[in-house]
């Protein structure tokens, strides 16, 4: 039996064959797609994080005071951050505390915390921390070794910078 000229499409089984095709790759596609997003969300809270502790550092260093500081909203990093001169004879401009930045709420799939419970980073007006160095840590809790620890970290000297864990092992801090 010959085609009608005016016939064109797919049978069933070849939509069929497409969709299970498609359905394979998507099996295969969609874990690495979630790590790639998780690892995007942890980079860019570890940016954010970074250029908070560096606006703290200059502010600092600009108004010429130590009274600058980095605040855990609530206690915790999970919940925040904000960036705060606090007043004392007007050394923030006006009367009360100025906010100058904030963070906000970390994902519940991400854990943002302090190796040894700091919930404030004060600057001196050299730009030195007046707190102890410290580290702040951004992990996954699924504990997916394909999505590797970051850390913010803070010498002495008051200068933040970023790590990622080479090795794997939350444990041991960035290495």
């Amino acid at each position: 039996m010959a085609p009608r000229a005016g016939m064109a499409g797919f049978t069933l089984i070849e939509m069929m064959m497409v969709v299970a095709i498609v359905g394979v790759l998507a099996v295969f596609a969609l874990p690495a797609a979630r790590d790639m997003i998780v690892t995007n969300r942890m980079k860019t809270l570890s940016l954010d994080l970074y250029s908070s502790l560096a606006l703290a550092r200059s502010e600092a260093i600009k108004r010429n005071i130590g009274t600058v500081s980095v605040i855990a909203t609530g206690g915790a990093w999970q919940n925040g951050w904000t960036v705060t001169c606090v007043d004392t004879a007007s050394a923030c401009g006006g009367a009360g505390n100025l906010v100058m930045a904030a963070g906000e709420a970390v994902d519940n799939s991400i854990s943002l915390s302090e190796a040894s419970g700091i919930t404030t980073i004060t600057f001196n007006r050299d730009g030195r921390l007046a707190t102890a160095a410290t580290s702040l840590r951004i992990v996954y809790t699924a504990n997916n070794a394909k999505v590797p620890m970051r850390c913010v970290e803070l010498s002495v000297s008051g200068r933040p910078k970023t790590l990622v864990d080479a090795n794997g092992t939350d444990s041991d801090g960035c290495n």
